[in-house]
């Protein structure tokens, strides 16, 4: 027999011993997890509320003013202060005529207070019949009508009084006042200027900085389960926060909605506009996985795994959820006692002997 027969039946000795072992797989059982998953949104920091202020005065121009952008300011503080000609002058002169009627009305008192006491004088003569009938009558028409106009001026006196407070409240309103804590975050007043419908500041409150972001209408509805939300600026700065607002409606085309979060704790400067990263993590959920590996995608869609059992190999339908890390979750009933190959190669197929290898896990 020649060399090259030899060869020939020594190889196909060699290929019918390894066709005759069983294939060696690797296998894993189903493992129990708690996955923690976690969303993303891009957003950016705003002004938790931002208050704007101006003047309801008209033709008033402001003469002077005393804070700048990015300045600290309590509430009732003086920001500016506005000024009209004519709302001066009218104040001026409603001063004078109320002077003037007041020292008319001590003028009239003191004319009452006399016809009064004459009046007291005369009542016992005319009731002895010193003097005449007609006589007493007089002094008690003047007395009457001395008391008549002191009640006169006085009402003229709390008309004039009325439209001083007035056109003083008016006044007041020239003074630009701070009507909360906050830090000045767009000054616009400017010397000179007139306040007609002019918005002259803008004040961030308590200087309170949040998180916008939009999510979908989708992760929206999980947002009620949230463990920790973990916020991060432009230069990489790490954050903590709260979930403040959660948008009641979604815009019908993008299907989003708005979401706030507020800062946790003594942050550092953070910039009205600045962009972020809002990171959001549900709390813990139990599952049952399996490597993403062992899952077999049908042509029709039908996700199927290999389990082996007694050395063959079964087909077993599965529903699967979202892979993580290499890891799959199995949202089908199944147990967690059975042993499923790692690594579901195409030619394998249902009742394939094989030799089981357990994966380290």
């Amino acid at each position: 027999m020649s060399r090259l027969c030899i060869t020939l039946i020594c190889l196909c000795f060699i290929s019918f011993s390894s066709f005759s072992e069983n294939m060696r797989l690797n296998v894993a059982q189903p493992q129990k997890t708690q996955y923690i998953q976690t969303l993303t949104l891009p957003g950016k920091f705003i002004a938790q509320n931002e208050i704007s202020i101006g003047s309801p005065l008209q033709q008033q121009m402001v003469t002077d003013v005393f804070v700048e952008e990015g300045q600290w300011v309590e509430k009732n503080q003086l920001l500016a202060t506005l000024e009209s000609p004519v709302q001066t002058a009218s104040v001026k002169q409603l001063q004078a005529e109320t002077e003037k009627a007041t020292a008319y009305i001590k003028q009239q008192k003191a004319l009452s207070v006399q016809a009064q006491k004459e009046l007291n004088r005369l009542i016992p003569l005319a009731k002895s019949g010193v003097i005449s009938a007609s006589e007493f009558e007089k002094t008690k028409s003047d007395s009457i009508a001395a008391n008549a106009l002191l009640e006169a001026s006085r009402a003229e006196l709390r008309q004039l009084q009325a439209q001083l407070t007035k056109e003083q409240s008016q006044q007041d309103k020239s003074r630009i006042i701070a009507p909360v804590s906050g830090v000045i975050s767009e000054r616009l007043a400017m010397r000179g200027m007139l306040s007609d419908n002019q918005l002259l500041f803008k004040i961030i409150e308590n200087n309170q900085i949040e998180f916008e972001g939009l999510a979908h209408a989708s992760e929206l509805k999980n947002l009620s389960r949230i463990d920790s939300i973990a916020l991060k600026t432009e230069d990489n700065q790490q954050l903590s926060g709260t979930l403040r607002y959660l948008s009641p409606k979604v815009d019908s085309l993008s299907q989003q909605g708005k979401i706030r979060i507020s800062l946790e704790g003594n942050q550092s400067p953070i910039q009205v506009g600045e962009s972020g990263i809002a990171m959001i993590s549900y709390a813990a959920k139990p599952q049952i996985t399996l490597p993403y590996s062992a899952i077999r995608t049908l042509n029709n869609g039908i996700r199927i795994i290999f389990i082996v059992e007694n050395n063959t190999v079964k087909q077993q339908t599965v529903t699967i959820g979202k892979p993580h890390s290499g890891l799959v979750e199995i949202l089908s009933p199944i147990s967690l006692d059975i042993y499923v190959v790692t690594n579901a190669q195409a030619f394998l197929t249902e009742n394939d002997a094989v030799t089981p290898v357990k994966d380290s896990q």
